[in-house]
């Protein structure tokens, strides 16, 4: 009896250790499962574009998201291939890494604690969360970034059967690594998908049939726009608030445009950059590069000190600030400024001409001599005005050249035209709107500051005046542009990089393209290839063509027809502006159809010139030649005196004719010449008539195309 007492004793004590154990065990499970849930890592900053739509995110913390943000066909396509059981189980091995007896008995709990404490939805959601794709994505938002290159949100069904396999297998099913075994993975799904009813027969025959998407490259987009928007906010917020704070960030892109940009980038020949404002200064798109997996160098922000004739049209704009009318002259003179001499294109020289028709013909010692004559400090004043920050003592003339001693990046170029399209004021470039925390309270705004008006509205009208005829008939004619757009394009001295930078009514863009080889010695060969500017006016055209569809989609016919109102809607013209002025480029006095070189002017009210240039006038006529007199019939002599015989009657004398007075030639009237039969006027396309009134004696007549003329020696 005792024995057995002792024997009772003993298997009661194993059962209350057992018990105690398997408590123990099932407690700590349960808190594995509670510190998994609470130090689950917050994901790095989420950054979206204007419409809400993910771009990025930044850091490596994991990316949490909703059940509902998974299309409903990727829940089925999980589901369909693993059952609750093995979702529990693979949940357990997220949690808990099976090493050593006493992890490995808690990871047996774990499923049974993991099917208590969460529903089939909470259950589901973790998974997807938790799973791990290939390629070093986890969970479903990376995978849809690292294999579609777009949200979870987006992936459609034939995405979602792959997303289902890669869980099972994510190295054998992985598409870049095994295309075939991928496809094979991907069809079995989709029949347990049509098996268990969520498809039909037809939508998984279509769906099976679907390419793969064989491009791997960075998850997300607009990657060098995202470094240069991250560092910001870690400059703000530090760095592991950014890469693991749960931030929302609200950007200022267009996906639309961003896309399209980097669309065109890829396909040029050409490395480079592109970045697109709006006339407020909220960056629209902005790529770095053509291949960000090979060289993540943000060439929008590259320091350049060769910039080309960039900043030409800001020299003409400090004139303009310094009351210069754009019909001021200027002296297009080979010389030497101090130790710099340069020759123009051609090596043709204008002698002195407008310094509009110096910008238009990009003419190299005009410039110089603008900039010599105005003073580094003046031009320098309104550089910085517009974020440049160039110094007057660090400095030279050789600005007028593109040449600098620290450099400037595509990006300050781009926003140092902002006041050309936003009435003459300056509004800082900027990137983002708000940040919000993970309890979605804002954290930071951008500074608010006002904007600074840096030219006049009338004189920020001038500059696109001046501008514009480039494209027409002036140094880059040989593009065609069919919608207003003012730009200034030109080769870097030293030949290494393509510049275009301008605007439109409602954006300012600038491109820069590096050159393969070294370029060409002469402007002539150089602008040949002018790539950068080509890329600028495509990009402008193809913009404006998704902005007319967009309308159309979202508004109808209605849309269409404001839209193309919109379309065709021109630089708006300040009040106390004059346009539509004919002068004569070599004397910027008032011109017609006589004078050989004329421009269309604008002028503000009251600065318009009132003489007539010296080629307006007639030439002076002719006399009219003198008729000769005819001499006067003598009578003629007597015979001598002879028998009388009957005379005849004589015949009347003729009365002698009286000489014509010559008619004295009428005095030239001062009045404005009849113009020639074919008349002198910028091309390709035709000037509108001048404003300036004709004498009432010419008929009034419609100017021509202009044919360019050989400049005048110096």
């Amino acid at each position: 009896m005792r024995r057995r007492h002792l024997f009772l004793i003993l298997i009661s004590l194993l059962i209350l250790t057992a018990l105690g154990a398997g408590a123990g065990l099932y407690a700590q499970a349960n808190r594995a499962v509670s510190e998994f849930a609470e130090k689950r890592p917050l994901p790095g900053a989420a950054l979206y574009d204007q419409e809400g739509k993910i771009i990025k995110r930044l850091g490596e913390g994991m990316v949490y998201l909703p059940l509902d943000a998974a299309p409903t066909h990727l829940q089925q396509a999980v589901q369909s291939v693993h059952r609750p059981k093995e979702i529990n189980t693979y949940l357990a091995k997220q949690i808990i890494e099976p090493q050593g007896v006493w992890n490995r008995l808690k990871l047996a709990l774990l499923p049974a604690v993991i099917q208590r404490r969460y529903s089939e939805r909470e259950r589901l959601e973790l998974l997807l969360n938790q799973a791990y794709f290939g390629e070093g994505a986890v969970g479903m938002e990376a995978a849809a970034q690292t294999y579609f290159h777009k949200p979870v949100q987006e992936v459609d069904l034939a995405e979602s059967a792959l997303l289902a396999a890669l869980i099972q297998d994510p190295e054998g099913a992985s598409p870049f690594q095994n295309p075939d075994r991928a496809k094979e993975r991907r069809a079995s799904v989709l029949s347990q998908m049509r098996s268990q009813g969520h498809i039909h027969q037809e939508t998984e025959r279509l769906a099976s049939q679907a390419p793969l998407n064989l491009e791997k490259r960075e998850p997300g987009y607009a990657h060098h726009f995202s470094d240069y928007l991250g560092a910001i906010l870690a400059e703000e917020l530090g760095r592991e608030r950014v890469t693991q704070g749960g931030l929302r960030v609200t950007t200022t892109l267009q996906r639309e445009l961003q896309l399209l940009a980097e669309e065109l980038l890829k396909e040029s020949p050409l490395d480079g950059a592109l970045v697109a404002l709006s006339p407020d200064g909220r960056i629209l798109a902005m790529v770095g590069g053509r291949d960000y997996t090979q060289d993540r160098t943000n060439l929008a922000l590259s320091r350049e000190k060769q910039v080309g004739s960039v900043l030409r049209p800001l020299i003409y704009a400090a004139g303009l600030k310094d009351d210069w009318a754009v019909n001021h002259l200027v002296e297009d003179v080979q010389r030497e400024f101090g130790d710099l001499q340069v020759r123009n294109a051609g090596d043709r020289y204008w002698g002195t001409v407008t310094m509009k028709h110096a910008l238009v013909m990009d003419l190299h010692n005009a410039a110089l001599w603008t900039l010599n004559e105005l003073g580094l400090e003046k031009f320098t004043e309104l550089a910085q005005a517009v974020e440049l920050g160039l110094q007057p003592t660090q400095e030279s003339l050789a600005l007028a050249m593109g040449e600098l001693r620290e450099g400037l990046s595509l990006l300050q170029l781009t926003g140092a035209f902002l006041p050309a399209v936003n009435e003459g004021k300056y509004t800082p470039v900027r990137g983002y709107t708000e940040v919000r925390d993970s309890e979605n309270k804002t954290v930071l705004q951008p500074p608010d500051q006002e904007a600074v008006q840096v030219l006049t509205a009338q004189q920020a009208y001038l500059l696109t005046d001046m501008l514009r005829p480039a494209l027409d008939y002036g140094s880059l004619s040989r593009f065609d542009a069919d919608f207003p757009a003012a730009l200034s394009a030109s080769l870097a001295q030293d030949g290494q990089i393509q510049w275009a930078v301008g605007y439109t009514p409602d954006l300012v863009v600038g491109v820069l393209l590096r050159t393969s080889e070294g370029g060409a010695e002469e402007d002539e060969q150089a602008a040949d290839n002018l790539l950068a500017a080509e890329l600028w006016l495509d990009f402008i055209s193809r913009t404006r063509e998704l902005q007319l569809t967009q309308a159309q989609e979202n508004q109808g016919q209605a849309a269409e027809k404001a839209s193309g109102e919109e379309d065709s809607a021109d630089f708006a013209v300040p009040e106390d502006v004059e346009t539509g002025v004919l002068i004569d480029v070599f004397t910027g006095l008032l011109a017609n159809e006589r004078c050989p070189q004329v421009e269309v002017d604008a002028f503000i009210v009251g600065t318009k010139p009132t003489r007539w240039a010296p080629c307006a006038a007639p030439p002076e006529p002719e006399p009219a030649p003198v008729p000769p007199v005819p001499p006067v019939p003598r009578a003629p002599a007597q015979p001598a005196p002879q028998e009388p015989e009957p005379e005849p009657e004589p015949e009347p004398e003729p009365e002698p004719e009286e000489p014509e007075e010559p008619e004295e030639p009428e005095a030239p009237v001062e009045a404005e010449p009849e113009p020639p039969e074919e008349p002198i006027l910028p091309e390709p396309q035709p000037q509108p008539e001048p404003e300036q009134p004709q004498p009432p004696e010419e008929e009034e007549q419609q100017p021509g195309p202009l044919q360019p003329v050989e400049p005048p020696s110096p």
